[in-house]
């Protein structure tokens, strides 16, 4: 009989391991992460709003998510995208009706404002909209129809960084990524948009537009056997610079004035023919299961205590330009977001399908080579 006994206490005890174990699994790294503190569930009586955005990228700091939550008592859940393409296949499978706030950029934003994924946006009800650049209100990539569906977030451009320990001279062109004098030691992005792009550029041809692609892709070829990578995280390009195996290349102005400010010897440059301008847009998804609460968190991204607070720490240039306009002169030029290097920068605009399948074909013939 005490052996039955033991034996159906340990059949219990089996039980519930098994249970709280079953439980416990449940909690995988795949769910979506709440405002940077793991969980993921809201309230019963507090709203929660989904967002869309890259890892890391601003709206997940815990600072800046524990201020939005306790004014709106609410609860924040990030879902996070590695692709503006995969941003869209969420839109486009099952996205509408449950995600609240998405981080578009123009590569996909005309494409989701014709299918209709993105909500009509009343800037009216933007508090912090009237302080916006207007260059970036212009841009044509955010409305349809003389209707808005994004608001700009951050900007910056994509252009020369290099090791002033390393390099004395001042570099100012685009064409240093072909000085057979850095052979080895040049990163080169692995992006066809940003090939293509940058290419052009040092040919002299419209980035956006550019006449002949043929000339670009023997452009290309001959850079190669000078690069030491073709990277494609900021983080693998941190670490070969740390490291000094890339010494020049191709980097974004956000994450140079981020390394610099962390002691890195590391000077970022747009080059006198150009560079590559970027824009990240904030949208609320069609059907939005909380559309005014997602109106006011795009609101709180462009807010100068917001905006203030993250180009401080090494964020991309701020639209809001009362920010702006606060920050030293030293500072916007370490960062690359001064009015002049502004007026040079080719903004990416939106392509279709067919004009994507070309350069991308284009860039991968040139790799394979």
């Amino acid at each position: 009989m005490k052996r039955k006994i033991l034996n159906c206490a340990a059949v219990g005890l089996l039980l519930v391991s098994l249970l709280f174990g079953t439980a416990a699994c449940g909690s995988s790294g795949q769910q979506p992460s709440a405002g940077g503190n793991g969980s993921t569930q809201g309230s019963a009586d507090k709203p929660t709003l989904v967002v869309v955005n890259w890892k890391d990228y601003g709206s997940d700091n815990p600072e800046a998510v524990q201020k939005f939550e306790s004014e709106n008592n609410c609860k924040i859940v990030h879902e996070y995208m590695a692709s503006e393409e995969e941003l869209l296949t969420k839109l486009r499978t099952g996205g509408v009706g449950k995600l609240d706030v998405v981080l578009p950029n123009p590569q996909i934003l005309p494409t989701a404002i014709k299918e209709g994924l993105l909500e009509e946006l009343d800037t009216s009800k933007l508090s912090n909209y009237p302080n916006v650049y207007d260059k970036f209100k212009k841009l044509p990539e955010s409305s349809m129809g003389g209707k808005t569906y994004a608001v700009p977030w951050v900007w910056g451009s994509t252009g020369i960084a290099y090791n002033t320990k390393l390099i004395k001279e001042d570099i100012n062109s685009v064409n240093v990524l072909w000085d057979q004098k850095y052979k080895g030691f040049i990163g080169f992005r692995d992006d066809f948009n940003d090939a293509v792009m940058t290419a052009a550029i040092a040919l002299g041809q419209d980035p956006n537009n550019p006449s002949d692609l043929n000339a670009i892709k023997n452009k290309l070829k001959e850079q190669k056997p000078l690069n030491k990578t073709y990277w494609k995280t900021g983080d693998e390009w941190s670490k070969f610079f740390a490291n000094e195996q890339i010494t020049v290349g191709l980097m974004w102005s956000g994450q140079s004035a981020s390394m610099k400010k962390a002691g890195q010897p590391i000077k970022y440059v747009v080059p006198k023919e150009g560079a590559i301008g970027w824009v990240d847009y904030w949208a609320v998804v069609k059907n939005a299961p909380h559309k005014d609460l997602a109106v006011k968190f795009v609101d709180y991204m462009i807010s100068e205590g917001f905006q203030k607070d993250w180009v401080s720490k090494g964020g991309p240039a701020p639209v809001n330009k009362v920010v702006a306009d606060s920050l030293s002169e030293d500072f916007k030029k370490d960062a690359g977001i001064t009015e002049d290097i502004l007026n040079r920068l080719y903004f990416i605009s939106y392509h279709d399908e067919e004009v994507k399948k070309a350069w991308n074909e284009l860039w991968q013939e040139v790799k394979a080579e």
